[in-house]
């Protein structure tokens, strides 16, 4: 299995805190899926219901045994058919994206099938917005490859592949290209591949019909020097691209052109005073009422960072912070109401949920905690 990196862990004590805002009426319940760092007999995939009155989490179970499933997405069709895809954070014939057809009641993944990511070490999987196409960014291979969606929403061989080539000033995690995080604009005509390791973000036209990738004009967006571009999250108005740079821990405001990149805005996601290269910015994700951008620290500094958007400019706010209530998050979601954020904490072994008020975007201290081996993602069906 390739290794990503190392990180310093530690367990830590969770103080359990009131939420600010609970929903104002029964949410009804639904099912999460939890990606892991794990592998074998027993691990996997979890799975567990979700109460959004409550933000609580229910018995958390096998869903399917899948070596190092870091990443998740899912896809709801319009007949009502639930896809999963994952991907296997492994090297050679491990490196896999599976497709499986979920049971949200249930919480079972029904095995549709596999194939091989193209390169070794993926870390992000992504589903386009008709659901035709799926994505997956191989970090160790420094790779992006595209795959079509069959009827039954198994996935063909890869339809696209690139191999990116070159290297970054930061000598210890740019040596070679490191591609984080592969996702399409929101009008489905658009993939944009963030390599950490060579300080880009690369463009690509998407042919909704055959799922096939072609180099964009211009190809590719460069950050500052060393700051190794991880994931994007786009604006609900489709106006915006918020960047979150995993190496110098900022956020760029980013506008989109129809075609490219335009720099706005640079912002760090952590508080004065961290010494750099110590404390890094991971996930980060737009509310959907396009009120907030949200990024998650880990390391040094274990918080969430909170933005406020302005709706007119799409620039962001100095961030305010609150404690993650665990070890380097992986991952960090917010439900589909809106009102609880649920993190994912390599480090510590748990997953928490933080309650958020809908009318200025805060987060409380965690409210409830659960054990989790390793948890990488988590994705709400």
């Amino acid at each position: 299995m390739v290794s990503r990196r190392k990180f310093i862990t530690s367990s830590a004590a969770l103080s359990l805190a009131r939420p600010l805002l609970r929903a104002a009426t029964p949410l009804g319940s639904s099912r999460i899926f939890i990606g892991t760092g794990n592998s074998g007999p027993g691990q996997g995939i979890m799975t567990a219901s979700w109460n959004a009155e409550t933000g609580e989490v229910g018995t958390i179970s096998v869903a399917a045994e899948v070596e190092s499933p870091t990443f998740l997405a899912t896809y709801r069709r319009a007949d009502g058919t639930t896809l999963l895809y994952s991907i296997s954070e492994a090297a050679g014939q491990s490196a896999r994206v599976t497709a499986f057809r979920a049971e949200p009641r249930s919480g079972t993944l029904q095995l549709l099938n596999h194939v091989s990511s193209g390169g070794d070490g993926p870390a992000h999987v992504s589903v386009s917005p008709d659901g035709r196409t799926v994505l997956a960014a191989n970090y160790a291979g420094g790779s992006v490859s595209s795959f079509r969606v069959g009827p039954d929403g198994s996935v063909s061989e890869a339809v696209s592949h690139f191999q990116y080539t070159g290297s970054g000033p930061y000598r210890e995690r740019q040596k070679t290209p490191h591609a984080h995080s592969a996702v399409c604009s929101p009008d489905g005509r658009f993939v944009l591949v963030n390599d950490l390791g060579l300080d880009r973000i690369v463009l690509y036209h998407l042919d909704p019909a055959t799922s096939k990738l072609t180099p964009g004009d211009p190809a590719f967006w460069q950050s500052q020097p060393g700051a190794g571009p991880r994931h994007i999250a786009w604006s609900v108005d489709g106006r915006f691209v918020y960047d979150a740079n995993e190496l110098n821990s900022t956020v760029n405001t980013l506008a989109w052109t129809g075609t490219g990149l335009r720099t706005m805005q640079t912002r760090s996601t952590l508080p004065e005073g961290f010494a750099p290269r110590t404390a890094f910015v991971g996930e980060i994700l737009t509310s959907a009422d396009g009120r907030n951008v949200y990024a998650g620290n880990r390391v040094a500094d274990d918080t969430v960072a909170i933005f406020d958007i302005d709706r007119s400019s799409g620039m962001l706010s100095a961030a305010r912070f609150v404690p993650s209530g665990g070890k380097n998050s992986r991952h960090i979601t917010l439900d589909p109401t809106g009102h609880w954020m649920v993190i994912s904490h390599q480090g510590s072994d748990d997953v928490t949920v933080l309650a958020r008020d809908a009318r200025t975007g805060a987060l409380s201290t965690p409210r409830h905690t659960y054990p989790v081996s390793k948890p990488m993602c988590v994705v709400f069906v």
